[in-house]
């Protein structure tokens, strides 16, 4: 059964594509929160596994080859699974391609878990939910942290500004949960738009961002009880 949410919470994917929306846009973004599809019936978590496995594993070309065979030889029990089973494997068909742009050098990656806090903001629940933590060390020698979040969507790609809110509240998650490992670095922060082939960072002042969230989430919470 389909679960519905009685208390405002939204992803963070898609609270940055709420952000630059359409109206319209906008209430069916609500609407699908507030009432998310089953589980099985969502396209890419196998992909963002996959992923998530090769960059911790030193960016292993296996890993990524033994999930594309694996897609390729499941035989599909119905439609949606055989979109699915296609979507994953161009997935990592499009990161690969990626991968010399993320700028991984001199970094220590690791997997965040699957159980990762989440983000308060006027009284709406974001999950986060970021893939990698990075690790490395500023031109002191001193340790620095920072987070890399995977955005899958084959129709409704990022653009510059939806990009650098997810950006944002990436790099609130990394200040308000990682700051034991040390300070954030927004160069570390990254958000990977996987179909668009785009990275985003944070930008170098995120205060007015964070003022667009949060008159975001009060909206969010006052349409919430009406979608």
């Amino acid at each position: 059964m389909a679960e519905f949410r009685e208390s405002p919470r939204v992803s963070v994917n898609k609270l940055g594509e709420y952000l630059t929306a359409t109206p319209s846009r906008r209430k069916r973004i609500i609407h699908d929160q507030k009432h998310p599809c089953d589980p099985q019936y969502l396209r890419y978590p196998e992909a963002a596994q996959a992923i998530t496995e090769f960059l911790c594993q030193g960016l292993n070309g296996g890993v990524l080859r033994d999930y594309q065979e694996r897609f390729f030889t499941t035989v599909p029990e119905s439609d949606f699974e055989a979109q699915r089973l296609h979507l994953c494997s161009e997935a990592l068909d499009r990161f690969a391609a990626l991968v010399p742009f993320l700028e991984l050098e001199d970094t220590v990656l690791s997997a965040v878990g699957t159980e990762p806090p989440v983000l308060e903001v006027a009284g709406v629940t974001i999950n986060v939910r970021p893939e990698v933590v990075l690790q490395g060390e500023d031109r002191h020698g001193q340790p620095t942290v920072g987070l890399l979040k995977l955005y899958f969507s084959k129709w409704h790609p990022l653009d510059e500004r939806s990009g650098q809110y997810i950006a944002t509240l990436l790099q609130s998650f990394a200040e308000q949960h990682l700051n034991r490992l040390g300070p954030v670095d927004p160069r570390r922060i990254r958000v990977v738009d996987v179909f668009a082939g785009a990275v985003f960072n944070a930008p170098r002042s995120t205060f007015r961002r964070l003022q667009d969230v949060e008159r975001a989430c009060e909206e969010i919470g006052a349409l919430w009880a009406v979608n």
